[in-house]
């Protein structure tokens, strides 16, 4: 966040604390960024300033006398604000970090938390390093979208592959790619696959869907192999999917058809998704196991029966889900829980693969955690197959291979 953007309005921070030392401390560190600030010592102070005043910050203390600091979050999700927010407290780092999670839970962005007493440069080296503010996330397209529209889609070929990276953490080396569908529609433009799958679901679109999307990636993945031949494919799997019955044999075929080796393919179902009818996605999972086929647990962590799924079913691989990624650097509880993660999945012999790493430290802790695989914008977004070609092309040159 631009603390004092050039010819335009000054960064407005509230603090929100019932003694008036830490206000005053506050308030100080802000001046010498060049942050106008309001303090506050109630909650309803607080409230009457974040809906009369759209402030840029807000630092709160979560104890506050009679209130405590959480019932202003409601407040701030009602009222719409996209302040950044700073947590201090007495209390200890988990319930801090409790109540940044729950912020976040909320919609609301939170910059990190501070302990008491106050101390000036932790709290001045956290607002120097403030986010952006967060913004609303745009409103899916889903309702304008007739199951017609989708099904004549298909059929003309516009649905496409894009695909992400997946890197060795410690040497970079691309191991893998995730094929990612996107719709090309003549009337919306490009559609994201949480736009359309829901509605294939329900339309009973999803096998043709999912077939396409199959047979597609396998065709553009096959040439990677001959420049990386221990290159693999992730394909996500609908819910939906996990109750066809003919579902082995259709992919079985799609590999035949491409001389691919089945290994090649990683196949990527959320925890939730196994649990909705466990019989059938046992008996699928399994034959496509059998086959020689990867399976991955995605979203891990994020279920009521991560262990249970991992017990009963033929799991290759772990994918550890982003939102414990994204928050490992600030919350040493996720951290932990990915510690804990690793040694598992180390111990049940399942390959782990970090998502959403976005920046280096994240990529260096998780390389000191043990994680050794790793997706995410900083080793690249989603790119169409030539993007692929090209890197490993490059790849290939510069180890003297080509």
């Amino acid at each position: 966040m631009a603390l004092a953007p050039e010819g335009g309005p000054a960064v407005r921070l509230l603090v929100v604390d019932d003694e008036a030392v830490p206000r005053l401390i506050v308030a100080r560190a802000a001046e010498t960024l060049g942050i106008a600030t309001d303090g506050v010592a109630t909650l309803t102070e607080a409230v009457a300033r974040v809906k009369a005043v759209d402030y840029d910050v807000v630092v709160l203390d979560l104890a506050l006398r009679e209130h405590d600091g959480i019932e202003l979050l409601r407040h701030l999700r009602e009222a719409g604000s996209q302040a950044v927010l700073v947590f201090v407290s007495g209390f200890d780092e988990r319930v801090r970090q409790a109540a940044a999670r729950l912020a976040g839970a909320l919609g609301l962005t939170v910059a990190g938390t501070l302990g008491k007493p106050l101390l000036v440069e932790p709290l001045v080296a956290l607002l120097r390093a403030l986010p952006e503010r967060g913004h609303s996330k745009p409103e899916g397209r889903e309702a304008d979208i007739d199951p017609a529209e989708l099904e004549a889609g298909i059929d003309a070929d516009q649905i496409s592959c894009l695909f992400q990276p997946k890197v060795t953490l410690r040497e970079r080396r691309l191991v893998g790619v995730e094929a990612l569908m996107r719709w090309q529609s003549p009337r919306l433009g490009v559609v994201l696959p949480d736009q359309f799958i829901p509605l294939a679901e329900r339309a009973a679109l999803i096998d043709r869907l999912t077939d396409r999307l199959i047979a597609e990636a396998l065709t553009q993945f096959r040439p990677w192999r001959s420049l990386r031949p221990d290159l693999t494919i992730a394909i996500n799997l609908s819910p939906v999917s996990l109750t066809d019955l003919s579902l082995p044999e259709r992919v079985s075929a799609m590999l035949a058809e491409t001389r691919l080796p089945a290994s090649a393919l990683v196949l990527e179902v959320t925890e939730g998704a196994v649990m909705e009818d466990y019989v059938a996605a046992a008996d699928i999972l399994t034959r496509l196991r059998i086959r020689g086929i990867r399976l991955s647990i995605d979203d891990f962590g994020t279920g009521h029966s991560s262990l249970l799924s991992l017990l009963r079913l033929p799991f290759s691989e772990l994918k550890i889900d982003q939102r414990f990624v994204r928050s490992c650097m600030q919350d040493p509880e996720a951290a932990k829980i990915i510690r804990a993660l690793i040694s598992l999945a180390w111990e049940l012999g399942l390959q782990v693969v970090a998502e959403g790493i976005e920046t280096e430290p994240v990529a260096e802790l998780l390389d000191r955690l043990g994680c050794m695989v790793g997706q995410g914008y900083l080793f690249g977004p989603p790119v169409s197959h030539t993007g692929i070609a090209e890197r490993l092309q490059q790849a290939a040159w510069a180890e003297g291979i080509s």
